[in-house]
Formats: C-alpha cells, structure tokens, sequence
C-alpha cells in the first residue's frame, strides 16, 4: 500500500504503528508479570541463622493462586496483542479511506480491566 504523502497522511499511518508498537510493548509487559507472578508466588528464600539463604516453596495457598493469576494475565496479554492487531489494521483501513475511527470505549475497556488486574494483583 503506497499512499501520496499530502497533509499530515505519512504523519497518520506512522502514529498508527508507533500505537501498533505501544501495544506489543503492554502485551509483552503483561505477559512478562504473568510469567513473574507465577515465579514470585511459587519460591520464596529465607536466610537461616549461619547466613545461608535457602529457597522454599510458598505456602500452598499462595502457590494455589499463583498459577490461575499468572496465566489470566498471559491470556490478557494475548488478548491486547489481538485488539493491537485489530484496532491497526481496522485504523489503516480507515485512514486510506479520509476518516479516522475514535475508541472512546475501547480505551475505557482497557482501563477498566488494567485496574482489575492491579486491584487482584496488589
């Protein structure tokens, strides 16, 4: 797809892919403390009186949570890369067309369900 460069057209589409790239960055962040949780949740180190430290696991309750959370958060990630990949391409399409789509409840949707995870997590 090669577009005339009038106006602001190649500002547009490289706004575009840097959102694109914003995307991929908060995908790979959330599936980065999924993979953390999981770690953080299932050893625990605990130094004895000789200086030793030794590594344990948690407690089951906790190790019981670990797992569903880490991977809620991976399927999360997953799911931001698939709206990333979405809203690009759908924008793309728009923007050879003249319009520009607004996501006024798409960001909210984000939003709402980063704090989820924030509010479950701490």
């Amino acid at each position: 797809l090669t577009l005339e460069n009038n106006g602001s057209v190649a500002r547009d589409h490289l706004a575009s892919e840097r959102t694109f790239l914003a995307y991929i960055r908060t995908s790979l962040v959330l599936a980065s403390t999924g993979v953390a949780l999981v770690q953080l949740f299932s050893i625990s180190s605990h130094t004895t009186s000789d200086n030793v430290t030794s590594f344990s696991p948690t407690s089951s309750l906790l190790h019981n949570y670990s797992r569903p959370l880490g991977a809620t958060t991976v399927l999360l990630a997953l799911l931001f890369l698939a709206i990333g990949v979405t809203r690009y391409f759908s924008i793309q399409k728009k923007l050879t067309q003249g319009v520009f789509p607004v996501a006024r409840l798409f960001v909210v949707m984000l939003a709402v369900i980063l704090a989820v995870l924030i509010a479950v997590v701490f």
